[in-house]
């Protein structure tokens, strides 16, 4: 049911994930128009949504599950709503339980619109879902 990579969210992304590397996660997202912000500017809340998922997906690529405990968006350019994003997130470090990451968002130019870093806390066992 996970807005961004549940199949079974009617509401969600439905992002698919891919696992190219340990420690490292990628996907991509054409924009739908409901995520506009002001005129055909795409929220910077969806970039930053993508960001936390792709860095927490970077978490699994290390077989852990993990959740966010900060995260630190940088935006560098627009984007229009229509855009297809490719998002691709790493584990830099990971010291016990806590795990450093970093994400990138590019455009169909290979240009970075947003970028992030991130620290996760490793669980022992998936969130329990909210009621």
């Amino acid at each position: 049911m996970c807005f961004c990579c549940g199949s079974d969210n009617e509401r969600g992304l439905h992002l698919a994930i891919s696992y190219p590397e340990k420690g490292a996660a990628e996907t991509s997202l054409e924009v739908p128009s409901w995520f506009s912000g002001w005129k055909s500017m795409t929220h910077g809340g969806l970039l930053a949504t993508l960001l936390d998922e792709i860095m927490a997906h970077a978490c699994v690529g290390t077989a852990q599950m993990a959740v966010t405990a900060e995260i630190t968006v940088r935006y560098q350019k627009a984007v229009e709503t229509g855009a297809v994003l490719r998002a691709r997130g790493k584990v830099e470090e990971a010291r016990g339980r806590v795990v450093a990451t970093r994400g990138w968002l590019y455009d169909a130019e290979g240009s970075i619109v947003a970028e992030a870093t991130g620290r996760f806390i490793a669980t022992t066992r998936p969130p329990k879902p909210v009621p």
